[in-house]
């Protein structure tokens, strides 16, 4: 009798989970199929042109469905669904299946020797890069631009990035400034000063500059000490980067100054850029909004 029990519970789970799975499948009309990896409706053909993967970067080859780039869902995408084993895709020339980022990786360059002819070795990145460029450019995202000469934008590394290796320094268009840091390579709007804020009695005045100095000596320089609110008020403080912080993005969120990029509603991936909350992608029912800041439902 202790047997039965045993092998009804997890044939009671299999059930339990199949009206959802099933669900998902019958979102998807009849020119699509439902792939698990971006947990969403895939066409069933192949895009006349499709894009090009970033540098380092392939699709698989397989005989019973072709895989292609997409730029939406930064991933190699199949035509068909695959095998019910699901065996690991195949790749070429050296490159190896990475589950993360659904795509045939290169392994990592180490240095200007590991570029092929058509190549050349990007310092800034550790990369080999494409001379001339991708075939298909595509568009920045909303808040961001490469320089008009010399310079292209791509999906995969979501920054510009040079044609040719000796590139004349990167000239954006007026009212952007070029940003190099590690984590970007784009021109981005440069910040509108404050208007001047009308004077204080000297008394308030007094006592802002002791409490602006006593905050400034509490961390490094280009850090802004943040208060932290206990039952009583302020119990302490921590040091962000205004500029980067995803959670105190532009400011202080404790004291209202800054922003939680992390609580836009509907938003998938965010980042904070010089000070401004960016998002990348939004849940499904979202949409981005076109200022890129955003999540609209749709």
């Amino acid at each position: 009798m202790s047997v039965l029990p045993r092998f009804l519970v997890p044939l009671a789970i299999f059930l339990s989970l199949l009206p959802s799975v099933m669900a998902q499948g019958s979102n998807c009309q009849s020119h699509e199929f439902w792939y698990d990896k971006t947990a969403c409706c895939v066409p069933k053909h192949v895009p006349q042109s499709p894009s090009r993967p970033p540098p380092g970067k392939s699709c698989p080859t397989s005989d019973t469905e072709t895989w292609y780039w997409s730029d939406n869902k930064s991933c190699c995408l199949p035509n068909a669904p695959p095998p019910p084993s699901k065996p690991t895709p195949t790749c070429q020339n050296g490159h190896s299946w990475n589950v993360n980022e659904g795509c045939c990786s290169a392994p990592p360059p180490s240095g200007p020797q590991s570029c092929s002819n058509d190549q050349f070795w990007y310092q800034p990145k550790n990369t080999c890069l494409p001379k001339g460029g991708p075939p298909n450019r595509p568009q920045p995202p909303v808040g961001r631009q490469c320089p008009q000469v010399g310079w292209y934008w791509d999906v995969g590394s979501k920054c510009c990035l040079p044609y040719h290796r000796n590139q004349p320094p990167p000239q954006c268009p007026s009212g952007w400034e070029w940003n190099s840091s590690s984590h970007h390579n784009h021109c981005q709007l440069i910040p509108t000063p404050p208007s001047p804020q009308p004077l204080k009695p000297s008394y308030y005045r007094h006592m802002q500059r002791r409490q602006k100095l006593r905050v400034d000596t509490l961390c490094p320089n280009e850090m802004t000490a943040c208060p932290i609110y206990g039952i009583h008020g302020p119990s302490d403080y921590e040091c962000i980067d205004p500029m980067h912080e995803l959670q105190s993005c532009g400011g202080c969120s404790s004291t209202g100054t800054g922003q939680d990029c992390t609580a836009i509603r509907g938003a998938w991936n965010v980042g904070c850029e010089a000070g401004h909350c960016a998002v990348y992608n939004c849940m499904r029912g979202y949409k981005l909004a076109r200022n890129g800041s955003a999540c609209i439902p749709l």
